[in-house]
């Protein structure tokens, strides 16, 4: 039986960024023991948002690839669309100083209550609410 760790999503994975259409990037990391690709996104606007964190054994190589598009402080929001370590494992993006936790409302209060060292300050959104970063508008909920 393997043994596992925190680092079990290594940060020995080949992590890689690409543009997909203009401001918008994909940050993504295949690991091979699991044979799945984690991906994040990032959205370059006046307030950059990230989509997903990704697990904490590859956060800094994903920390590596935002830096190649944006200042780590210039980053205004990190969003997760649910709650699995691949999705927000690499919290240490809230320690950016400018930067907000942004949800739905249902993973907010299924995900964001009642758990030991989860952040509690963050942004919900309920059906039909969006939020603007600058020239976009996204749709979170």
């Amino acid at each position: 039986m393997p043994e596992v760790s925190k680092s079990s999503h290594s940060s020995e994975v080949e992590v890689s960024i690409s543009e997909v259409i203009d401001g918008i990037y994909r940050i993504a990391g295949f690991v091979e023991t699991y044979g799945i690709t984690f991906n994040q996104f990032l959205i370059q606007d006046e307030n950059p948002i990230l989509i997903h964190t990704g697990p904490i054994g590859m956060y800094r190589r994903i920390e590596e690839k935002v830096r190649e598009v944006i200042n780590l402080e210039k980053l205004a929001y990190v969003a997760f669309l649910h709650f699995e370590s691949d999705e927000w494992g690499g919290m240490e993006f809230l320690k950016s100083p400018r930067v907000k936790l942004v949800c739905s409302d249902l993973s907010s209060k299924l995900n964001l209550t009642g758990w030991y060292n989860v952040p509690t300050d963050h942004i919900s959104f309920w059906d039909n609410e969006v939020l603007k970063t600058g020239k976009r508008i996204l749709d979170l909920s």
